[in-house]
């Protein structure tokens, strides 16, 4: 069974108005379900008092590693 139902993944998409085409979909949805997979579990250890913040879904979930450093400020040295 999918963590991310194919509801889930549209109103994902509709709340940040991304669109792909169907190959990237697919590699955007992985994504999604492996940070939303990281997120649940990270937000068991705040249930649990093992850390003090909890963590959400947002417009960076289905964002690569790369992508997502270079959107935050990383900077990326030249090919």
């Amino acid at each position: 069974m999918s963590l991310v139902s194919d509801e889930e993944w549209v109103e994902y998409k509709s709340k940040f108005e991304k669109n792909y085409e169907a190959e990237e979909d697919l590699m955007r949805r992985k994504i999604y379900a492996e940070s939303k997979a990281r997120i649940e579990e990270h937000n068991r250890k705040f249930e649990r008092g093992e850390v003090t913040w909890k963590m959400g879904i947002n417009h960076l979930a289905d964002l690569t590693p790369e992508e997502f450093a270079q959107r935050c400020g990383k900077k990326v040295p030249p090919n």
